[in-house]
C-alpha cells in the first residue's frame, strides 16, 4: 500500500519526513546520483532499524502473552510496522531511480564509445581488401615464375652444392 504524505506525516519524525518528501515522484528527479546514493543509503539503514524493533517487539509481546504467534496485542507495534513499510517503498523508489540514471549513463557510454568504434571498424576492414586484392594477383605470378625456372630459387640451388663440396674436402 503507497502511503500518502497526511499518513507519513503523523508516523515519522522530521527528517524521516524529509527523506519521505524527498523520495516523491516530483522531487527525486531533482536530485543527482551522488544525493541519490546517499539518501538510499540512509533509507535503508532507517529501514533495518524499525525492521530489527518491529520483530523485537513481536518477540516481546510473544514472551508477555504467551501465545505463540504473537498476534495478540498486534496494535502496540502497528506504528513501527507502518514506518518500515513507508521506508521500505522509500527504499525502492530511491533504487529504481538511481536505475533509470545508470541505464541511461550506460546507453550515452555505448552511443559514444559506439561512434569512434564504427569509424574504426570501417577503415580496419578496408585496408585488409586492398590487401588481398594485391596478394592474390601477384602470388601467382611469382608461383609461376618459380616454376618455369626449374622449381627452385638460385639461393636454394646454391646451398646443395656447397654442402657437397664441404662433404668432399672431409673425406
Amino acid at each position: 500500500m503507497a502511503y500518502q504524505r497526511t499518513q507519513a506525516q503523523k508516523l515519522l519524525t522530521a527528517s524521516e519526513l524529509a527523506l519521505f518528501d524527498a523520495g516523491r515522484s516530483t522531487e527525486i528527479r531533482k536530485h543527482s546520483k551522488a544525493e541519490l546514493r546517499s539518501k538510499l543509503e540512509r533509507s535503508r539503514k532507517l529501514r533495518d532499524k524499525y525492521r530489527d524493533l518491529h520483530r523485537r517487539q513481536r518477540l516481546d509481546l510473544r514472551a508477555a502473552t504467551g501465545a505463540k504467534g504473537g498476534t495478540r496485542g498486534q496494535q502496540a507495534n502497528l506504528r513501527t510496522q507502518q514506518k518500515e513499510e513507508i521506508l521500505a517503498e522509500a527504499v525502492a523508489r530511491f533504487e529504481a531511480r538511481l536505475a533509470q540514471i545508470e541505464a541511461q549513463e550506460d546507453r550515452e557510454f555505448a552511443a559514444l564509445s559506439r561512434a569512434p568504434a564504427k569509424v574504426a571498424a570501417k577503415t580496419a576492414t578496408a585496408r585488409p581488401a586492398k590487401r588481398a586484392v594485391k596478394r592474390s594477383a601477384v602470388q601467382p605470378a611469382k608461383k609461376a615464375a618459380k616454376r618455369a625456372a626449374g622449381g627452385t630459387t638460385a639461393k636454394k640451388a646454391a646451398k646443395p652444392a656447397a654442402k657437397r663440396s664441404k662433404r668432399a674436402g672431409q673425406a
